[in-house]
């Protein structure tokens, strides 16, 4: 049997199952970074990090329209 890595949220310091974005939630994963360059990171990582949190299928498209 394997077991699934965890990890600390770097927003509210929750446990959670282990991600790339070192949150445990899409309100934590969306905060304020403290640097120019991470919050640039941050914004880059968005639509992909929105998927993952949403549990969203790869390749799902989500559009404005409806």
């Amino acid at each position: 049997m394997t077991g699934t890595a965890a990890m600390t949220c770097d927003a509210c310091g929750r446990t959670t199952t282990w991600n790339p974005w070192r949150a445990c939630s899409l309100p934590c994963f969306d905060r304020p970074r403290p640097t120019a360059e991470e919050q640039q990171d941050m914004i880059d990582a968005a639509p992909e990090a929105l998927a993952y949190f949403l549990a969203m299928a790869p390749g799902t498209h989500v559009d404005d329209q409806g």
